[in-house]
């Protein structure tokens, strides 16, 4: 499949995994599909202040957290407008009392375009089968919210991601294949903090990287900390030219995101107003600027736009946004993905070969 998603391909009445392209940093190969921590006691979907105590044995804390944590875990069935299954992944329970559910967002894509499946269906621990509707999604981070009705359910609790150690047990649970439901693995937290590129305009940050084996239709499903029973991060991605390297998005960036799709129906990120592209190598000699200069050269500033209003120009280069160098690895929309309409971002620019710093406040995408 095209850009290749971890959610399961449904293919006459046979569920077969999905493969995302490109190569790790770079880009990843499978989507088996952290960032801003959130205090314990804001607003939203709860989360947990400090875990409990952990129960005796490895055993014992796998078997328990699975226990507790499989009646809150979904399969979920993506349906093409014509009423036939396309895709299956994975998602959870955070919201008992409402019914809303996280996933990922290439679970609930369609996959011939970049628009979202016709319908949904979710199927519980114990094959009860309900219709969902999707609340909202965000592509740069990769979350979904879909609601059912709140009728008997259980949800998980989102651990503080921030207190999770390295190498602390890791249980994760989903439909591998959209076939095997309720399928468990586990293994440990192999780092924190991980960055990856998705697609060339897509950079998922802050990640939680484990070696809890993770495949297509798990996708959406949560990464569990086995000791306390809590949710340390939604399975994501995973590399297939290497084994045992495997990523989830962080539960503090699942909480901040799908609390706002919750409250907004999207996430609402700074505009800026300018079109670019990036500072090629014969650019930058033309320009007579130092060898090994990068960043993007702006080519339209949208009248009236915050950019124009702090002095953006066409022709000026971008090189920094809040002295973090704009290049391949990080571009602007990467960059600009945790702030918010309000928020200052520090420009700095070269403008007819000098370097200069300009502050701009981002505003509210248009319409």
């Amino acid at each position: 499949m095209s850009g290749g998603r971890a959610a399961a391909l449904l293919l006459v009445g046979v569920l077969i995994g999905g493969i995302s392209g490109g190569a790790t940093a770079t880009y990843l190969t499978r989507r088996a599909d952290e960032s801003t921590g959130q205090p314990a006691t804001s607003a939203g979907i709860p989360i947990a202040s400090a875990p409990p105590a952990a129960s005796g044995g490895v055993d014992g804390e796998i078997v328990g957290a699975v226990q507790d944590l499989l009646p809150s875990v979904v399969t979920i069935i993506n349906y093409a407008a014509n009423g036939q299954p396309q895709s299956s992944g994975s998602g959870f329970v955070v919201d008992a009392g409402n019914g809303y559910v996280v996933t990922n967002n290439h679970v609930v894509e369609d996959t011939r375009t970049n628009g979202t499946g016709a319908s949904f269906d979710v199927v519980f621990s114990d094959n009860k089968k309900v219709s969902a509707k999707l609340v909202g999604r965000d592509p740069f981070t990769d979350i979904a919210v879909m609601q059912v009705a709140a009728q008997g359910l259980k949800a998980a609790t989102l651990a503080n991601s921030d207190n999770v150690p390295v190498g602390a047990l890791t249980v994760a649970i989903g439909s591998p294949l959209g076939e095997f439901q309720n399928t468990v693995t586990h293994g440990i937290v192999s780092a924190k903090g991980r960055r990856v590129a998705e697609t060339s305009q897509v950079i998922l940050e802050d990640l939680i990287q484990t070696d809890a084996p993770i495949n297509p239709g798990n996708s959406g499903g949560p990464l569990l900390w086995a000791a306390t029973h809590q949710v340390i991060g939604v399975n994501t991605l995973g590399v297939t030219q290497a084994t045992g390297i495997n990523f989830a998005v962080s539960s503090n960036t699942v909480k901040q995101i799908a609390d706002e799709i919750i409250a907004n129906g999207k996430v609402v990120r700074g505009y800026m107003g300018i079109q670019y592209s990036p500072l090629t190598p014969r650019q930058a000699a033309q320009l007579g600027l130092p060898t090994g200069t990068i960043g993007i050269i702006v080519s339209q500033v949208v009248a009236g736009s915050p950019a124009e209003q702090a002095g953006i120009q066409p022709n000026d280069i971008i090189t920094k946004v809040n002295d973090q160098v704009v290049d391949a690895d990080h571009p602007l929309s990467s960059l600009l993905i945790k702030n918010r309409p309000g928020d200052k971002v520090k420009l700095t620019l070269i403008r007819a070969g000098k370097e200069m710093t300009v502050d701009v406040t981002l505003g509210q995408p248009p319409q």
